[in-house]
């Protein structure tokens, strides 16, 4: 998942992916210590992805914190 096709997600649908990346980062971590994951890169690559979504998530957060901020300074 590259961070433009991150970016086209809203909040809601960022958490659910969010929420299915912790899942399947877990779900690879107990087949890799079973020795049933075959592409051990692939927990990586999930980590990676869970990253960009937090990175993306915390971006919109500080843009709606700033946004706050202009709003009352104008209002004062």
């Amino acid at each position: 998942m590259n961070i433009e096709e991150i970016r086209k997600l809203n909040d809601e649908e960022l958490v659910k992916e969010q929420e299915t990346l912790i899942r399947n980062i877990m779900e690879n971590r107990f087949k890799h210590k079973s020795m049933q994951l075959s592409d051990t890169s692939q927990i990586n690559k999930l980590r990676k992805d869970k990253a960009k979504i937090l990175t993306v998530l915390n971006e919109r957060k500080i843009l709606k914190r700033i946004e706050q901020e202009e709003k009352d300074n104008e209002n004062e």
